[in-house]
């Protein structure tokens, strides 16, 4: 991890939900990816404890958890008396991110449990802020749902994870040529943002 602290480090989430995927029980998947600087500090995925009965409220879940990440890394970065930008949370459902921002009365989320609503009160104490991030860009949708292996090489290259070396007939391999084509367009991508 590459951490300078001579400035303020960016403390920052990404949460996003795969609402009532599962063909059984209809549970959501919550996923999430916690960040120092842009470096991976923690990740989960894993399946909600209740059925969320919308979209928006299994992004909320998600948030929540994404939430109990984000305030611990905070807290890390204050014991180490580093300067850190206040928490950021990102996530894709602008219904969610309406809630944690302008509380107030939500006629249609009032089935929202309540212990969910941490989120809400943090971005009411100022300790963090919420933000919408796109689809396209949301890293957080490798750990929820299956993605082409250009989404997944990209979203696996923004979490700095390295591909996992397989050996193929004598030859030591670690992308597909796919994954290759997709890392060769981010590359150029990320170079004309510069």
């Amino acid at each position: 991890m590459n951490v300078t602290t001579a400035d303020e480090v960016r403390v920052a989430a990404y949460s996003d939900a795969d609402y009532a995927n599962d063909n059984v029980d209809r549970r959501s998947v919550s996923g999430y990816v916690t960040t120092l600087d842009g470096n991976v500090v923690s990740y989960a995925s894993r399946k909600q404890e209740i059925n969320a009965l919308s979209t928006c409220e299994a992004e909320y879940i998600a948030m929540s958890e994404a939430t109990k990440d984000l305030l611990w890394l905070s807290g890390l970065c204050k014991e180490l008396e580093w300067k850190h930008s206040v928490p950021l949370l990102l996530g894709n459902n602008q219904g969610t991110i309406a809630l944690t921002a302008k509380p107030g009365k939500h006629s249609k989320s009032k089935h929202i449990d309540n212990k969910r609503h941490m989120v809400r009160r943090n971005v009411e104490l100022k300790l963090l802020t919420t933000q919408h991030n796109g689809t396209e860009d949301m890293v957080a949708d490798i750990m929820t749902k299956a993605l082409g292996a250009v989404k997944f090489a990209r979203f696996r290259r923004a979490m700095q994870v390295l591909p996992v070396l397989r050996e193929d007939s004598g030859a030591t391999t670690s992308t597909t040529s796919s994954e290759a084509a997709a890392s060769s367009t981010m590359d150029e991508a990320a170079a004309s943002r510069d």
